[in-house]
């Protein structure tokens, strides 16, 4: 029998959708959120994905409906990729948002009322073959002009559009301030390994490839632009920014009140803690360890702070 992925953030809708699943004599796969789903469709074949559109994109982050059709329009666009059936929920717009994410390429689309709108039958349908995956209609991608990337505090903007960074995640803002660094007047080039541990400890490879997909499914989905037009994939490896890009800060911010900024963060966290490690500080203001860096250099410049140790271990104090 087919093995099947749910997606969906309420622990009660995935146990009922796997009840109904399990009773048809299928496996099945349960994900919370866009990177897991995105995980386990990498590593697993499906024969069918049941996905609800309003998720989070990590682990208790915020469920938007944006996510869910970021997600359907990465897996449709994949290689042999399983049907998708979308699950709307329980509400008068639910026709038109299933309709539309059918013009996205889904097979199908059930609301959250099964009593009414059964999902098994659909179900069954997509695995007999009845309801394959839609084709996406083509769209001819104009050529990319080039244009300015403005990281604002709330948001990013690709020539005025929002594009990402939005309720607080702060990956794909942290990616493009790394990238945005120049070497020799270029762009740096980056691997996902490198870009995580710029980020921080915690961070994983795999969540900043997530990051820069949806920003990528955003640009292109808003601006019609190219996927690879703001990040590419080098060719040699690893993203670089577009050649075309520009990076600036936000309206509100200019280099001299970010490093001012910076520098005020950190000695606020050294004050708080006594004693922290860079990666430390990084980690708990949310800030790019490169940046924290300079901040650290300018505050010892000044003689505001002191360090003791040396490596890993390098700690540092208040004067």
């Amino acid at each position: 029998m087919g093995r099947i992925l749910i997606i969906d953030d309420e622990e009660g809708a995935r146990s009922e959708l796997a009840d109904r699943v399990e009773s048809m004599g299928h496996e099945y796969e349960c994900a919370e959120c866009v990177e897991n789903a995105w995980k386990l469709i990498e590593e697993e074949a499906f024969a069918c994905i049941l996905l609800d559109l309003a998720i989070p994109m990590k682990f208790e982050g915020v469920a938007r409906p944006d996510h869910g059709k970021n997600l359907l329009q990465r897996i449709v666009a994949t290689d042999n990729a399983p049907p998708v059936i979308v699950v709307t929920a329980n509400h008068k717009a639910s026709h038109k948002v299933g309709i539309e994410c059918m013009e996205m390429g889904a097979a199908s689309f059930v609301s959250k009322d099964y009593n009414e709108d059964p999902v098994d039958p659909k179900i069954r349908m997509v695995l007999e073959g009845k309801l394959a995956k839609r084709p996406k209609k083509p769209v001819a991608t104009p050529e990319f002009e080039g244009g300015v990337l403005v990281l604002n505090e709330d948001c990013i903007e690709l020539n005025g559009v929002v594009v990402g960074g939005v309720r607080g995640n702060a990956y794909i803002r942290r990616v493009i301030e790394m990238l945005a660094d120049k070497k020799n007047g270029q762009y740096r080039k980056l691997s996902a390994k490198n870009l995580a541990g710029g980020i921080g400890s915690q961070t994983s490879p795999a969540a900043v490839t997530s990051a820069i997909n949806e920003f990528r499914t955003n640009c292109t989905a808003k601006l019609g632009c190219g996927a690879h037009d703001a990040i590419k994939t080098s060719s040699g490896g690893g993203y670089q920014l577009g050649d075309r890009v520009e990076v600036k800060l936000g309206r509100d911010e200019s280099p001299k009140s970010q490093a001012d900024s910076d520098r005020a963060k950190v000695l606020t966290e050294i004050k708080k803690r006594e004693a922290r490690t860079r990666r430390q500080i990084s980690k708990a203001i949310s800030i790019p360890d490169i940046r924290v860096r300079r901040a650290l250099s300018d505050l010892e410049d000044q003689k505001m702070i002191r360090h003791e140790g040396s490596g890993s271990n390098l700690q540092y104090f208040l004067v």
